[in-house]
Formats: structure tokens, sequence, C-alpha cells
């Protein structure tokens, strides 16, 4: 199990310069991948993209890249654009009778003062020497996933084992129920018909209506299902989040169900501690890859 969130940090020295490069992640849906990189370098974006796929399967994943000692651009002053500029303001002052000269400001707020001039493509090992050191930054980033998902796996194992007890307490609470209703529905009726003979027939009809809407066997044996197979994704490798929090909602519906039939105040009462646990949960598989 490995958890959404992350970091992790690689360096690598070279002729052309030190390579850096930071990790990180946080939750996501899907994979999401963003890097950001010296212009010189984006064509390799693509590759370094693969370089990520790998290993991390969701998440948004962010990822810094810089190469010491290397421009991304260098820039030149637009000296025709300047004088032309100048040139038009000196004879709009002229023909308006205005005193004012151009100032600095005027020409710095003009657009494209500046060009850029990017510098050629990188080399062959230096585009190498950048993968590597990506992919060195993307196993720290999952070395530190791995170490908060046992953490994460730690915690959830402790939850679904507090529901594991709640669901055989409800059980266990339950076996009595239907002896225990029949009795109390035929003492009312005796006060209600004070010596009128029971019709027993009618009793009984009356008795298994009452257990077909209150019984939830097959409502305890599916949530009982759902946790173990909740167990036994935990165990399994690769993205599992999602699956997870799928078995989180069948859980939470099958526990809605024994609340509504159920008509038992401790039974409700115990329900109510066995959501807080999976909300709980649910929190926590947000951050499950």
């Amino acid at each position: 199990m490995k958890s959404m969130t992350g970091y992790g940090k690689s360096e690598t020295t070279t002729d052309s310069g030190k390579i850096t490069v930071e990790t990180r992640s946080e939750n996501n849906r899907f994979l999401d991948i963003k890097l950001q990189m010296p212009d010189s370098t984006l064509s390799l974006e693509p590759r370094l993209a693969e370089v990520v796929k790998k290993t991390i399967l969701r998440g948004k994943i962010r990822a810094m890249i810089s190469i010491d000692g290397t421009k991304t651009a260098s820039y030149e002053l637009n000296t025709e654009l300047l004088r032309e500029t100048k040139r038009i303001l000196d004879r709009l002052c002229k023909e308006l009778g205005l005193d004012e000269k151009p100032g600095l400001d005027h020409f710095l707020s003009i657009k494209d003062i500046f060009s850029a001039e990017h510098k050629e493509s990188i080399t062959k090992k230096q585009a190498a020497d950048i993968e590597k050191t990506l992919g060195a930054a993307i196993s720290k980033l999952d070395e530190s996933r791995i170490s908060e998902g046992r953490k994460l796996e730690k915690d959830l194992s402790k939850r679904i084992g507090k529901i594991e007890k709640l669901s055989e307490k409800i059980s266990s609470k339950r076996q009595g129920f239907m002896k225990n209703a029949s009795s109390k529905i035929k003492e009312r009726i005796e006060k209600l018909l004070d010596d009128t003979q029971i019709d027993e027939y009618r009793l009984y009809q009356e008795v298994s209506y009452l257990a077909e809407r209150s019984d939830i066997t097959e409502e305890l044996v599916r949530l009982n299902a759902h946790l173990s197979k909740f167990r036994e994704t935990m165990a399994k490798e690769g993205s599992i989040g999602k699956e997870l929090d799928f078995l989180l909602q069948e859980m939470n519906r099958e526990a809605g169900t024994v609340s509504a039939k159920a008509k038992d105040a401790q039974v409700s009462h115990m329900i109510i501690d066995l959501r807080s646990e999976l909300e709980k949960i649910r929190e926590q598989v947000q951050n499950i890859e």
C-alpha cells in the first residue's frame, strides 16, 4: 500500500552544471504530471513523463528541474524599437506643445523592448543526466509514499478490527431478538384482550412479518464479507485506492440498512460508532494510491 503524498530530491553534478530535481506528490483521482523545467529542456518533457509513469500510478506529481550554470535564454535590448519610439514621442510633444520629455519609465513599459534568444537544444549526454536525476528523485518520492503507506495500513487495519468487533456485538445482540419480540407482542395482546383467547396462528403471522422486516442477518453477512475483502485488498500490490473506496461505499450502505431495520436503540448506537469508523477510514483512503 502506498500513500499519494510524498517528497523526493536528487542532485547530479555534471560538466555543464549541477542538476537538481525536487518532486512532490499529493492526492488526485488519476495520474497528473506537471514538470517545471528550463526552456532548453522542454523537448524532453514526454520522455521525462514516461520516467514518472514507470513508478507512479496515481496522484498529482510536481517535479521542479533546475540546472545551475545553464541559462535558458539571453536577453537583448531592442534599440531600433527604442529609437523609433523616442522619435514618435518627441514629435508628439512638439505638436502638442508639451515641455515634458520621455523618461526611462516610458520606454521600460513598452512591450517587446527586450527580445530573448534561446540556447540551442541540450546534448544527448545532458538529456541522459536529467533523466537519470529525475529517476532518482522519483525513487525517493516513491520510498516516502511507501513509508507513509505503511502507517496508513496500520491505522486502517486497527479501525477495520473495531468495525468487526462492533458487527459481532450487533449480531450477538440480535440472536434473542425474535424470541423476545414474540413474547412482548403476546404480552401486549393479552393486556389488550384481557381473558380473550389469542389466535396463535395470527400471532405467528405477526411475528413472521416482524421478523421479515427487521431481520439484519443478510446485511451483517455482506458487511463482514466487505470487511474481509477490504483486508485482502490492502495486501495487494499496485493502485488499490479506488477499490477500497468502493468497498467503503458498500459497507456504508449495509450499515445504513441495518440501522433502519433494527429498530433497537442499542444497535443504533453501535451503528453510529461503526459508521464513525467508516468515515475516518474514508478520509484515509482518499490518500491511498
